[in-house]
């Protein structure tokens, strides 16, 4: 039997959401969270798109998509148990045939592929492809491309009164019942590296955590597994199934995070802090009803690597 490679990453491009109108959530991700509008499109698949540069060093992008007409393959989403809100995350990397080649080995067809040059022999790596939520995703759409890379910003700092003082995106949290069987997904298909797995048995939290890293270091995968009848994981998974969870970002000051949304009328939830070997740390919630659809979580820490 074939081994499974891993897919070669060149850098993870944007994050992309879906939501009902689009200018709404242009709105909220400007004025609030700090990012910078780039441009719109419309594309002839059913939906029109945002394109926005998210500050700090990350040097990732964010994606809007919304419906364009009755007919939107984006309603389905939209209506579904896991919209709206956060929809795919874009890989740009070396090679679409041996990515597919991968998803292949992992007993899933690639959805949606296609190889630019395909009738030069091995054609040119360029392509793209899909991992299903339902085909090999475990609940979440990865689209991989190999190409010219399509978000190009340059990195900024947001220095905004009213907005939230976003430096980077740490992490985005995955749901799902088995965390060490997910993580190994996460390292066999990407190259991700544990970086921290919970040791504590979770109960009075209801749940735990292994979070890893990614060959890029753009950004972490969080892992989060429930525990107990009770958990409030537990409940996302009953009512979504396996998905995205929660996207993380942390901010330049806490106090300065907190300001700002209250200047917009956004409550918090789930505010904590505390400190380690000597130095603080600030965490809160944003709920979904205020985000366009995504849970928010937003920290600060004194020094690095504090906080996680």
């Amino acid at each position: 039997m074939q081994e499974v490679t891993l897919i070669e990453i060149v850098k993870f491009d944007h994050i992309s959401m879906a939501v009902p109108t689009l200018d709404p959530q242009i709105d909220f991700l400007t004025r609030v969270m700090g990012f910078r509008f780039a441009d719109k499109f419309e594309n002839d698949e059913g939906y029109f798109g945002a394109n926005l540069e998210v500050p700090g060093s990350s040097g990732i992008g964010w994606e809007i998509l919304a419906p364009n007409g009755p007919d939107s393959y984006l309603h389905r989403f939209l209506q579904g148990a896991s919209g709206p809100g956060l929809h795919h995350v874009a890989i740009q990397i070396k090679d679409a045939a041996q990515a597919a080649t991968t998803i292949r080995l992992e007993g899933h067809e690639p959805w949606g592929y296609q190889v630019a040059n395909a009738e030069a022999e091995g054609g040119d790596g360029r392509g793209m492809a899909y991992i299903h939520p339902r085909g090999g995703g475990h609940g979440f759409l990865w689209q991989l491309y190999a190409g010219e890379p399509w978000h190009t910003g340059e990195p900024f700092e947001d220095e905004g009164t009213h907005s939230l003082g976003i430096v980077a995106v740490n992490h985005l949290a995955h749901a799902t019942p088995d965390r060490d069987s997910l993580a190994a997904w996460y390292e066999r298909i990407f190259g991700c590296t544990t970086r921290y797995r919970s040791t504590h048995d979770g109960s009075k939290a209801g749940f735990r955590t292994t979070v890893l890293d990614t060959p890029t270091q753009q950004l972490r995968f969080e892992m989060i597994e429930p525990v107990g009848e009770g958990s409030f994981i537990q409940r996302f998974l009953d009512e979504r199934g396996p998905n995205m969870h929660h996207v993380n970002v942390q901010v330049r000051d806490f106090g300065h995070a907190l300001a700002a949304l209250q200047h917009h009328q956004i409550p918090v939830f789930g505010q904590n802090s505390g400190s380690r070997d000597g130095a603080a740390w600030s965490e809160a919630f944003i709920h979904p009803r205020y985000t366009g659809g995504m849970l928010v979580q937003f920290f600060w820490e004194e020094r690095p690597g504090i906080w996680m």
